[in-house]
């Protein structure tokens, strides 16, 4: 048993999504502090209101970090038993569930370090503990007002400006450099998983009197650890390779691991033959515009484009919050991204690499920046409606595909289908007094249907669910989702692994922020998870068709609107993930 190359790519994922929402409160307590120096006037009250917001900081901070730190700890703990798990069966040898537990105790004081060393960038870009960011920040933004230079407006806006760019972020104690939380959460939990894997297979290697170490192997390795992988060693060969390599077989920081075997008993898990041509293939790699790429450089490549394509979107949103909205700076970045993004799926294309979406996402606070320059923001449906209480189609139309102009990441399949059904062959909406949901998606009448005095109705986010119903279009009357063998089998798998593994995903629910997730999480639980927050525990008991349906729905969603969200389903269930790419 081991670890395999895609289930360490889904633990770094799952670990990202885990500590997403753990800085997220600190961050709104910030703005809302800065945001209330902004409507000071005189010095006696700036003091005060700076007084009390100092004080409060202690509490808000103290509070979300223990609440946050309580819930990622089990989620800690569920993904570190799980990797034990997969490493070695821990039920029955009580010496290896003793090393599991001491590593999950050691984790959580990583964690908990990593989460005691909190800083935030300050206006002009630099990073200090948060404690004085408080400070700094609301003083400039009453410096700035108080002395007439800036509008409250104007001040907060350049005021939070870095806050939303970088986030909270956190202090290497090694070097002072700032990184994610998320980024350094993940590294400090990949290393100690790392480091209790070898220490549960060395003790798996001693128990079962082997006397030697087979390396993994996988395409598209680096260079480093190429030379060595899928090869047996003896103990003393394995040891002394282990010394001499800068990253050292097992840390989880490549995709390598090693574990133990009886040399001249157990036969390698990869043939010399099957060993060359993973080597002849990474070498081949591609020629793109006059340059050659092994397989392993072509994927360093991807990732320094997706970095780049990062940035610019960070220095759009800068200029467009600095009110630089028809600046030449503004301009050159939008030309620039374009350029990037045209050249990454290219790119992409040619080394023939499957582009991420989720991977180009800016850092801020969510919010979708639109072509003008200006930030989208949802539409309610009530405030659609008109006197007579009907929803103003012709209004919903237009602000709708506004809307879908500001999904430029969407990947092209989602694009064209949301293109054909809202401009070329565009959905009709029908209203229907009798419906008893909100809206839904008639297959027999090829329309949406919405009844406008449904309970919830004014408060839907209208942009949401349009994109719902559309995949529901798209779907039944072209992917046939609901009657595809592979996509239903691979849910009745996910189903059965969400059953298997219902502890941990509890865990993990509470950092699951958006509708379309919580309803794939409820659909594969039959609502366990997430009860009353997507469709109800009867909605998926009454009718097969129902998952399939929604999690095409839901999935699609996730795509168009570029959700980080959507990394958590294909880190949890790739084989659910891959049958809905095969529908298109």
């Amino acid at each position: 048993m081991a670890l395999t190359p895609d289930e360490i790519d889904g633990l770094r994922e799952l670990i990202l999504a885990v500590y997403g929402p753990v800085t997220e409160e600190l961050l709104r307590d910030l703005c809302r502090c800065i945001a209330e120096a902004g409507q000071m006037t005189s010095s006696a009250e700036y003091k005060l209101l700076l007084a009390k917001s100092l004080a409060g900081a202690d509490d808000v901070i103290a509070d979300t970090l223990r609440r946050q730190t309580d819930l990622t700890d089990d989620a800690v703990e569920q993904l570190m038993r799980w990797a034990a798990e997969k490493t070695a069966p821990l039920e029955e040898n009580e010496s290896l569930r003793n090393i599991a537990e001491a590593y999950v105790k050691v984790t959580r004081k990583e964690v908990a370090n990593v989460l005691g060393q909190l800083a935030a960038a300050d206006v002009d870009g630099r990073v200090y503990p948060i404690k004085d960011v408080y400070r700094r920040t609301m003083d400039y933004v009453f410096r700035e007002v108080s002395s007439g230079t800036k509008t409250p407006e104007e001040a907060v806006r350049r005021a939070t400006l870095r806050l939303w760019q970088r986030g909270i972020r956190t202090i290497d104690r090694s070097d002072g450099r700032t990184f994610s939380v998320e980024f350094m959460a993940q590294r400090a939990i990949m290393a100690k998983m790392g480091e209790m894997t070898t220490a549960i297979n060395e003790k798996h290697h001693d128990d079962g009197g082997c006397d030697g170490w087979e390396i993994s192997a996988h395409s598209a390795s680096a260079p480093d650890h190429e030379p060595y992988q899928g090869r047996q060693y003896s103990d003393k060969e394995y040891k002394r390779l282990n010394s001499r390599l800068q990253r050292r077989i097992g840390t989880l920081s490549c995709k390598h691991i090693a574990w133990p075997i009886k040399l001249g008993v157990d036969s390698p898990q990869w043939t010399n033959e099957q060993l060359a041509e993973m080597a002849r293939e990474n070498a081949k790699g591609v020629t793109y515009e006059g340059r050659h790429y092994t397989q392993y450089e072509a994927t360093q490549q991807q990732k320094a484009l997706e970095n780049s394509i990062r940035q610019c979107k960070d220095r759009i949103a800068a200029a467009q919050e600095e009110g630089k909205l028809g600046s030449g700076e503004l301009r050159s970045s939008r030309i620039l991204l374009r350029q990037l993004n045209a050249e990454y799926k290219r790119f992409s294309a040619a080394a023939g690499l499957r582009t991420a979406p989720e991977r180009l996402r800016a850092a801020g606070l969510g919010r979708a920046l639109k072509a003008n320059g200006t930030l989208e923001m949802p539409q309610p449906a009530g405030s659609l409606k008109r006197g007579d209480g009907t929803l103003d189609i012709d209004t919903a139309r237009r602000r709708h595909l506004e809307y879908l102009d500001t999904l430029t990441d969407a990947p092209d399949r989602v694009k064209m289908y949301l293109d054909y059904y809202n401009r070329a062959n565009p959905t009709e909406y029908r209203m229907d007094p009798g419906l008893h949901h909100a809206v839904a998606y008639s297959e027999t009448e090829d329309a949406i249907l919405y009844n406008p005095k449904a309970e919830g109705f004014d408060g839907l986010d209208f942009d949401d669910v349009a994109l719902h119903e559309t995949a529901h279009r798209a779907d039944v009357l072209n992917m046939r989702s609901h009657e595809n063998r592979r996509f239903r089998m691979a849910i009745e798998n996910a189903v059965q692994d969400v059953k298997e593994r219902m502890e941990l995903f509890r865990r993990i629910a509470p950092a699951i922020k958006q509708l379309a997730t919580k309803d794939i999480f409820s659909a594969l639980s039959g609502g366990e998870l997430f009860e009353g927050s997507g469709h109800s525990k009867s909605y998926w008991a009454a009718r097969e068709d129902n998952r399939a349906l929604e999690i095409f729905a839901e999935l699609f969603v996730l795509e168009a609107q570029n959700s980080p969200e959507l990394k958590i389903v294909k880190a949890a269930w790739p084989e659910l993930w891959a049958a809905y790419i095969s529908l298109f």
